[in-house]
């Protein structure tokens, strides 16, 4: 049976939190749903161990970590090998029912291509919503569409996509390694007239980065320096933009040192993280960082 979605988890961090994520997933999966469990290269059987506990689910392990662009690239392709019509990229710290899914795959029905995603609230006690368009008095649904809005950016948290997308706009670049890959991804889309949307009648829980540990940690600031040298220099490449960068990464780094001007010389981690992504870029490395 050829599968009308694939859920592709990529598991990586404490096996708790992919398992949790499968326990709100599983019951009740509809025949024609598959759910593909990643083990991005973390060399602990997580993958056997889940693939008993949850008899549905399919696995693959990979020999090492290959990021979050990789990691879900093998993963969509496997979903295209089987001729699956829709994947969902989603996070192994989310909590999402079945019930969440069907009326994403109902939306790509009537919208046809784009980058799908339900709304989103935070599972830590007092944080709020994360994602949900509606909260914002600026922003309009579609017309005939009450509950889908547009977005000028995707979220990997939870990220619905019909496979016939990566016909037109290819694979995640595997060079961002971790952040920005999805900003990439959506300004590719974009480009072709592809839409970002939430469906905010949808709605999932994430305990956000609790892969990485902490919502801001050096290892994800380090990246994020990197790649946002590289997201211009895929879709900008202007000196406005360049500007911006540095800015961004300027007041970035002056947060993480004790004065806004010692952020160059600082030995705190976090102003030194910034500082490796930054020369890395220039020196041209890419995918996973040594020692991060």
């Amino acid at each position: 049976m050829q599968p009308a979605l694939v859920v592709i988890i990529l598991h990586y961090g404490s096996i708790a939190d992919t398992r949790a994520c499968l326990a709100a997933l599983t019951p009740g999966l509809p025949a024609d749903w598959r759910v593909l469990v990643i083990d991005n290269g973390t060399g602990t059987g997580a993958a056997d161990t889940l693939g008993r506990e949850f008899p549905s689910i399919d696995t693959v392990t990979l020999p090492a970590n290959q990021g979050w662009a990789g990691g879900n690239n093998v993963g969509i392709a496997w979903a295209r090998s089987r001729g699956a019509r829709a994947v969902c990229l989603l996070n192994n710290d989310t909590l999402a029912a079945v019930g969440a899914f069907a009326p994403l795959l109902g939306a790509l029905d009537q919208v046809g291509d784009c980058l799908l995603h339900p709304a989103i609230d935070y599972g830590d006690p007092g944080d709020g919503i994360q994602l949900d368009p509606a909260q914002n008095p600026s922003s309009a649904a579609l017309q005939g569409q009450p509950h889908l809005y547009p977005l000028d950016f995707a979220y990997g948290a939870c990220l619905m996509i019909p496979c016939s997308v990566f016909d037109r706009v290819g694979m995640f670049d595997e060079r961002f390694f971790l952040q920005l890959e999805e900003t990439d991804f959506f300004l590719r889309a974009k480009a072709l007239g592809i839409p970002s949307l939430c469906l905010n009648s949808a709605r999932i829980i994430h305990f956000e980065s609790r892969s990485f540990g902490a919502r801001m940690t050096p290892r994800k600031l380090y990246y994020i320096a990197r790649n946002k040298f590289l997201l211009w220099e895929k879709h900008d490449r202007s000196p406005i933009g360049l500007f911006r960068v540095i800015r961004d990464l300027y007041w970035q780094a002056a947060k993480e040192s004790a004065a806004p001007l010692l952020w160059l010389v600082s030995g705190q981690q976090g102003a030194k993280s910034i500082r490796a992504g930054v020369f890395d870029y220039f020196r041209r490395r890419f995918g996973a960082a040594s020692n991060r």
